[in-house]
């Protein structure tokens, strides 16, 4: 059962690993309440185990954690399954939504997106409801409209293309986590099965691959 204040508002618990992000965020969000009613923040955290005890002692309506926190919290949907989430990170492009959805988000929206359109997006979100702030809804948009072209590598999943991509990039194993929401340790595995599905000897080689094959967004810089 998830849990509603004496007045009826919508409960929320907001997690970043920024405190002033936190207050910030709270009082954003109280500011809404004021004007609009509705809204009620029970508890804050900045790291991933203080939002997963909040969430099982306060069973809020809506957790409101950054995109970071969730890969961390796989347990929450077994614990607690009422709890929705809204994540908000700072990726405007498909790999923040898409790692959204992949951590059981209900919703994405950008850190940069205005205290209205936060408390709006709450609010949907608690009444069940899929939320994209208006600075990913056109990506995604786009992407479920835009016929997929034929991967160059199809032994490999989705995970392991993204992955791919990423290494074409020049990515290492952390940052590539950070980006996806994973361990390192999984990534680390990831990054193995990359290399013995396209016979690559050592992830340089998978990179140059996938770049010869039009992976990859960052410049190529070369010495003249």
């Amino acid at each position: 059962m998830t849990m509603t204040d004496s007045s009826g508002a919508i409960t929320i618990v907001v997690a970043d690993d920024h405190p002033l992000f936190v207050e910030g965020i709270r009082f954003a969000l109280q500011q809404e309440a004021a004007q609009a009613a509705g809204l009620s923040v029970v508890g804050t955290a900045c790291d991933d185990l203080d939002a997963l005890r909040l969430c099982v002692r306060l069973s809020p309506q809506v957790l409101l954690a950054d995109l970071a926190m969730l890969g961390a919290l796989g347990s929450l949907r077994r614990r607690c399954p009422a709890v929705r989430v809204l994540a908000l990170g700072a990726d405007d492009g498909e790999a923040g939504f898409l790692s959204a959805l992949r951590a059981g988000a209900h919703g994405y929206l950008l850190k940069g997106s205005g205290p209205a359109e936060i408390a709006a997006a709450v609010r949907s979100v608690a009444l069940g409801q899929v939320v994209f702030g208006g600075g990913v809804a056109p990506r995604l948009l786009d992407r479920l409209t835009t016929p997929q072209v034929r991967s160059p590598f199809p032994g490999l999943t989705q995970r392991e293309h993204e992955i791919l991509e990423r290494l074409a990039d020049g990515r290492s194993n952390a940052e590539i986590a950070r980006e996806l929401c994973l361990a390192t340790k999984t990534v680390r595995n990831h990054v193995s099965n990359v290399l013995t599905k396209l016979a690559a000897p050592s992830r340089v080689d998978a990179a140059l691959r996938a770049r010869d094959a039009g992976l990859g967004s960052r410049p190529v810089l070369t010495r003249v």
